[in-house]
């Protein structure tokens, strides 16, 4: 009852004529109010992860704290409101059983050859694409960028190579952690942080974080969930690294984002950045264009790079130059409209939770990584749509192709702690 009363008031919301703004905290109420009674804080919930910052873009979208800010109009208001209804009604299609820390998981299936050795070549293989990339660019991005201020992270790694590097290594990453949570082997973590030491020089914040929030998933589906207040607690701490590293990259924030208030923490200054010029963006788009265009061009990062039409680097539609962008509805809706956005999201929305309930059954660990994978595009929506972004989204097939090797080296090696305590257990 509760669900059918929010999307009620929701279409409500959208529908009654006049204008959207003074409704849109009531609708930020309700949801809120959903997401807490209806789904329980649930943070490992694909629609949770939907929903949140959604939430925090309509709340900072009625604010005025930048003096670039603008009116966002009801055009736009109703896509993204139209879009968390969509959300919310194919997430409640989907039902989980009950979360039990003693998972089982499936048996996997026999190859010809060894899985340690198959791991093995493949961390070969990790290095040896490394070492290419470095080369290819003479440069290491973290090292250039404290010697000279200009790390050339946008320029590292060789096109339609750097993006698979990149799917691979952090499909690997949390493959090596899954593995160490099994199994406890500390050569698993070391290999796991070693992949995040390597995007940590690449500079590469994208992969740190996706890495850190499908850790966060895989972690809290093995070993249990994580209290939400360490959860919060994480969140700050990965706020104030993240300005850090952004006022590195790219000068000041405060300024770029026209926030005249000294009293604004930077941290928040770059959460409220990338929240409301992603919908300012979008508003843009929306109003000042004749979109939709039907040209494919959402799909264009499902292609490598060398394979991807050229486009013009100039989007007329940003609010400001230094904030490119706008959350996965303003490519979808630039290509196909708002039909397509809505069509989009009720498809990938209803395919994560499907597999969120699919994990609480008997598992491995190619399914919890994809889930992973799809619980991170989920969530940062608002950011691009990673759903159809290749160094993201590809990650799904090296889960397919590593996953089963790594179930059996589970296996092998769980095996080997019970023969090694054996002995033990008889003296």
């Amino acid at each position: 009852m509760l669900r059918v009363g929010l999307i009620i008031s929701l279409l409500l919301i959208v529908f009654l004529p006049g204008d959207l703004e003074p409704r849109i905290p009531f609708a930020v109420g309700l949801l809120l109010i959903y997401i807490a009674a209806g789904r329980r804080f649930d943070y490992l919930d694909p629609v949770v992860g939907y929903l949140c910052p959604w939430l925090l873009i309509l709340f900072f979208s009625v604010t005025r704290l930048s003096r670039f800010a603008i009116t966002i109009h009801r055009s736009t208001y109703s896509l993204v409101l139209l879009s968390m209804v969509c959300a919310v009604l194919v997430g409640s299609l989907t039902r989980r059983t009950r979360f039990s820390i003693e998972r089982k998981w499936l048996p996997p299936k026999r190859t010809r050859w060894s899985p340690r050795t198959f791991l093995r070549a493949i961390d070969l293989f990790f290095v040896a694409l490394t070492l290419f990339n470095i080369l290819q660019a003479g440069y290491i991005p973290l090292v250039r960028g404290i010697m000279t201020g200009d790390t050339g992270y946008l320029t590292f790694g060789m096109h339609g190579v750097y993006g698979f590097y990149l799917a691979m290594g952090n499909a690997l990453a949390i493959i090596y952690f899954i593995v160490y949570l099994r199994t406890g082997r500390r050569q698993y973590l070391y290999r796991y942080l070693g992949i995040l030491a390597i995007f940590i020089l690449f500079v590469s914040r994208q992969n740190v974080i996706s890495a850190a929030m499908e850790s966060l998933i895989a972690y809290s589906l093995v070993r249990g969930r994580v209290p939400l207040k360490k959860i919060a607690i994480g969140l700050v701490v990965s706020g104030i690294l993240f300005s850090i590293v952004g006022n590195f990259r790219s000068g000041s924030i405060r300024e770029l984002a026209g926030i005249d208030e000294d009293w604004v923490p930077s941290p928040f200054v770059w959460l409220y950045s990338y929240s409301y010029f992603n919908i300012a963006n979008l508003d843009n788009l929306v109003v000042r264009s004749n979109a939709p265009y039907y040209d494919g061009s959402a799909f264009d990062q499902l292609l490598p790079s060398f394979l991807r039409p050229e486009i013009d680097p100039e989007n007329p539609y940003l609010l400001l130059t230094n904030f490119n962008v706008s959350s996965y509805m303003f490519p979808i809706y630039k290509d196909i409209g708002e039909m397509g956005v809505l069509l989009i999201t009720l498809t990938a929305i209803y395919l994560t939770s499907r597999i969120y309930t699919m994990i609480y059954r008997p598992s491995s660990i190619s399914r919890l990584g994809i889930y992973c994978v799809l619980y991170f595009c989920a969530s940062f929506s608002f950011f691009v749509n990673f759903w159809f972004y290749l160094p993201v989204i590809f990650q799904v097939f090296f889960f397919y192709c590593f996953g089963n090797s790594a179930e059996s080296v589970c296996i092998a090696e769980q095996k080997r702690s019970q023969l090694t305590l054996a002995p033990k257990a008889l003296l």
